[in-house]
C-alpha cells in the first residue's frame, strides 16, 4: 500500500492482483469508507436539495474533503476514493479511468460546501437549529432529538433528550433505594429484594390486629405476643399436651392447676432420679478421668526418658577407633519426652585423649530442639549410662552403671546452656569401663553391644 500526492491511501496493482491476495473477508472490511458516509446522518439543506456540484457520485453524500479528478473533473469524498481505486480506478460518474497522479484536493470547494446553511436532520421532529455545515456535527452530538442507547445498557433506544426522565423513572437497570431497609438496588431486582427484605412490612398472619411488623420481627412477635397464635400449654414438658390460642392457654392454666400440680411433682420426681443416675455416672467419669491421666504421665515420664542404644560390627568398629579411621561414634538423636530435651550419645571405643587403649569413654551431647524455648535451662537432669549384660541368665547379669548430675555452674554453660549452634560440647564418663573388663562376661555378644541412657525426670517439667 502506497500514498497518492493527496495522501489518500490506494492500494498498487490491478483489480485481479486483489482478488487473487486477498480473502473475501479481508475485501469486506477494506470497503469501509463507502459505508460509512452513507451511514452518516445528513442535515436539512436550506435550499431543499443539496446541488450536484456539491455532492459526492459514489456516496451521494455531500463532498467531505473533495477530492477533484484532473482528467474529468469530477468529484468523489476523500473517504470514498480507496474503495474506487480499488475496485476499478475508474470516475464513477463518466467512467473515464484514474490516473493516481492525477487526483487533488479541491480545498476551495470544500471551504463552500463547508459555508452552506443548514438544518438539524431532525427539524421535522422539533429541532430548532440553524447554522452552517461546518458546524453540523458538533450539533449532532448534543441534538436533543438524536436516538441514543441507554447508558444502563438496559437495552432501550430514546431520543436524549429523554435521557433524564428515562434514567430516573423507566430505566429498569437503575438504581434505586429500598424504601425498608435502605439498600442500593436495581429496579429490575426490586421485587426479588422486597421477597427478602429483613425490614419489609407484613401484617401478622393470624390476623390478630392491623398493626404491620418487619419481616425479621414477625417471627417474635408469634413466639411472644401473638394473642391468636397457636402454642402448647407451659407444662408440655410435664406431659400436659393441651395446645391453643395464646389467650385461651391463661384460662387453660386456671382451670387445669391442680392436674399440672400432680404432672409438675411427678416431673421433678423423674428429675430427681436422673440427676442422682447423672452425678453417680458422672463420679465413675471422673475416676477413669483421673486413671487415665496418671496413665498419661506415666506414659509422658517414660517416653523418650530412656533410650537403648545398639552398636553392632563390635570388633570392625574397635579396629576403626585403634587405627583412628574413626574414634568417635555417635547415636541417634532421642528426646527426654514428647516435647522435651533432644539429646545424642557418642562413645570411643578404645578411649578418648590420654584414656586411649585404657578406657571406653561415652558421653552425651545435647542438640538444638524445636521446643527449646519451652524449657528449663541450664540442664541439670541426673543422667545414668548403663552397658547392658547379654548373659542368658537375667538373674547374673553384671550391667555396668554411671550416674552423672550435671553441675550448675557459668563454666558448664557450653554443656548444659540452650544450644545456639546445631549441638552443645559433649560431658559423660572419660572412664566408663575399662578395656579389660569390656572383654569379660557377656557385654560383646553376637559383635553387638547395646548402652542404656535414662534421664530422670522427676523434676522435669512435661508441656
Amino acid at each position: 500500500m502506497t500514498e497518492s500526492p493527496v495522501n489518500i491511501p490506494v492500494y498498487d496493482g490491478s483489480l485481479a492482483s486483489v482478488r487473487s491476495s486477498s480473502s473475501s473477508v479481508d475485501r469486506l472490511r477494506q470497503i469501509t469508507g463507502l459505508s460509512r458516509r452513507k451511514a452518516e446522518l445528513q442535515p436539512k439543506w436550506k435550499n431543499g436539495e443539496l446541488e450536484s456540484k456539491y455532492r459526492c457520485s459514489s456516496c451521494n453524500n455531500y463532498l467531505r474533503f473533495p477530492i477533484q479528478f484532473e482528467v474529468c473533473g469530477h468529484h468523489v469524498c476523500s473517504s470514498c476514493l480507496p474503495d474506487i481505486m480499488r475496485i476499478a480506478s475508474r470516475c464513477p460518474t463518466c467512467q473515464q479511468p484514474i490516473a493516481k497522479d492525477k487526483i487533488v484536493n479541491d480545498k476551495d470547494l470544500e471551504k463552500e460546501i463547508q459555508n452552506l446553511e443548514v438544518y438539524c436532520t431532525n427539524k421535522e421532529k422539533g429541532c430548532d437549529w440553524f447554522g452552517i455545515l461546518r458546524n453540523f456535527p458538533v450539533h449532532i452530538e448534543t441534538c436533543g432529538f438524536i436516538l441514543i442507547d441507554c447508558l444502563n445498557e438496559c437495552g432501550a433506544k430514546f431520543e436524549r433528550r429523554f435521557l433524564n426522565k428515562h434514567q430516573n423513572e423507566d430505566c429498569t437497570k437503575r438504581t434505586i433505594t429500598c424504601e425498608f431497609c435502605k439498600t442500593s438496588i436495581l429496579f429490575e431486582n426490586e421485587i426479588s429484594h422486597l421477597n427478602i427484605c429483613p425490614e419489609f412490612k407484613i401484617p401478622c398472619p393470624n390476623q390478630c390486629s392491623t398493626q404491620e411488623f418487619s419481616r425479621q420481627q414477625i417471627q417474635n412477635h408469634l413466639d411472644n405476643e401473638c394473642s391468636k397464635q397457636e402454642i402448647s400449654c407451659p407444662f408440655h414438658d410435664c406431659g400436659c399436651e393441651y395446645r391453643a390460642n395464646r389467650t385461651i392457654i391463661t384460662q387453660h392454666i386456671k382451670d387445669s392447676s391442680g392436674i399440672h400440680l400432680n404432672m409438675a411433682g411427678k416431673t421433678i420426681s423423674i428429675q430427681k432420679q436422673l440427676l442422682t443416675l447423672y452425678e453417680e455416672r458422672s463420679n465413675e467419669q471422673k475416676k477413669w478421668i483421673e486413671l487415665l491421666a496418671r496413665k498419661i504421665n506415666a506414659l509422658e515420664k517414660t517416653y523418650g526418658s530412656q533410650f537403648i542404644w545398639k552398636i553392632d560390627h563390635y570388633q570392625e568398629r574397635l579396629q576403626d577407633a585403634r587405627t583412628n579411621i574413626k574414634s568417635t561414634l555417635f547415636s541417634p538423636q532421642f528426646l527426654t519426652s514428647r516435647y522435651g530435651y533432644r539429646l545424642a550419645l557418642s562413645i570411643c571405643l578404645w578411649g578418648d585423649g590420654k584414656l586411649k587403649g585404657k578406657y571406653v569413654s561415652l558421653f552425651i551431647c545435647i542438640h538444638r530442639g524445636e521446643y527449646d524455648s519451652l524449657l528449663v535451662w541450664p540442664f541439670s537432669h541426673r543422667v545414668t549410662f548403663t552397658l547392658l549384660d547379654q548373659c542368658e541368665d537375667v538373674n547374673n547379669c553384671r550391667h555396668i552403671t554411671c550416674t552423672i548430675k550435671p553441675n550448675i555452674c557459668q563454666e558448664n554453660k557450653p554443656f548444659l546452656g540452650r544450644p545456639i549452634t546445631e549441638r552443645n560440647a559433649s560431658f559423660g564418663c572419660p572412664k566408663f569401663i575399662d578395656m579389660d573388663t569390656m572383654t569379660k562376661f557377656n557385654y560383646v555378644k553376637d559383635d553387638t553391644i547395646f548402652i542404656k541412657v535414662e534421664v530422670d525426670n522427676e523434676e522435669m517439667i512435661f508441656i
